[in-house]
């Protein structure tokens, strides 16, 4: 990526797995324009309220594939965050049909010892970043967020969605009963995970070994069990997605390196800010700003005499 290529701020990459996914994040674009990347196609496009252009991806589905593209796009772009949006399965009986979790710590839960009779968990972790933690859980609470979902219909309960933060549980399997050796080894294991899904490990994964800040935002379409079929005919996953894409959005437009922001002094009070300057000749200079930040920046030493100094 040339130096300026996206401005001063660095663009936010959004990653999805699902064509429907990826639509439901496109209507939010504005003039998305394709850009190809080795052989990977993304959409480079701007969103209402986010300084920062917005770059979009249809990784497919699983860790792998995932954590290949989310690679390129560091590379690529330089990304100050990639947030990945999609739909998952609730393990939770208050995590319902249209709700949308972030996710809080990935688990990758298929590592494991089997031995007889037992099957011993050896999993990988990685916790969320502390700051998109908190950019998301301000940027989602009331009802503010919820006027950038899209107008799609599902069936099934209307209910509003609610947000919740949990960890997730990422592997290659695809979880539709009850009664299962994979049901039983989360409840066993990773009780406090909140959804099941196929991608956020190899988010994770990759975000961590490059140094780049990942989230994941899921819309929950179905409750892992047997209806998880009937769940998807009604509509489910366009609608999950929608919500997913909306929070998503939101959270990015809430990002500190994506909005203006005024003055410390200003923006607390509505007048310009006060700054009181300090010299001290040997050791620099003190930039004090009243009720808001201090600056000091420092000038080099010097033994040369200045004017009126003996």
């Amino acid at each position: 990526m040339s130096e300026d290529e996206f401005g001063s701020v660095g663009p936010v990459v959004v990653l999805t797995a699902l064509s429907l996914e990826y639509e439901a994040v496109r209507a939010h674009l504005r003039s998305p324009r394709r850009l190809v990347h080795e052989n990977t196609c993304f959409e480079v496009g701007t969103v209402s309220g986010v300084a920062c252009p917005v770059i979009l991806a249809e990784a497919g589905a699983g860790n792998r594939p995932t954590a290949y593209v989310t690679e390129q796009a560091r590379v690529r772009f330089t990304p100050s965050a990639i947030v990945f949006v999609g739909v998952a399965g609730s393990l939770k009986a208050d995590i319902r049909v249209g709700d949308v979790l972030v996710g809080t710590k990935i688990y990758a839960y298929d590592g494991a010892k089997h031995v007889d009779g037992a099957v011993l968990a050896r999993p990988e972790s990685w916790p969320a970043p502390h700051g998109l933690l908190q950019t998301a859980r301000h940027a989602l609470r009331g009802d503010v967020w919820r006027q950038r979902i899209a107008n799609v219909r599902s069936g099934g309960d209307q209910h509003l969605p609610e947000v919740h933060f949990k960890p997730i549980a990422s592997g290659e399997g695809v979880l539709s009963s009850l009664d299962s050796g994979l049901r039983e080894l989360l409840h066993r294991h990773y009780n406090d995970a909140g959804a099941i899904e196929m991608e956020s490990a190899g988010l994770a994964a990759a975000g961590s070994l490059g140094g780049v800040q990942t989230l994941t935002v899921r819309g929950i379409s179905d409750c892992a069990d047997s209806g998880k079929e009937a769940a998807d005919a009604a509509g489910s996953q366009p609608a999950a997605a929608a919500h997913a894409a909306a929070a998503a959005i939101e959270i990015i437009a809430a990002l500190p390196d994506t909005v203006q922001t005024r003055p410390v002094a200003e923006a607390v009070t509505g007048a310009p800010k006060a700054v009181q300057v300090n010299t001290a000749h040997d050791q620099g200079t003190v930039n004090a700003v009243q009720h808001g930040n201090l600056t000091i920046t420092q000038t080099p030493w010097s033994n040369e005499p200045r004017p009126g100094r003996q």
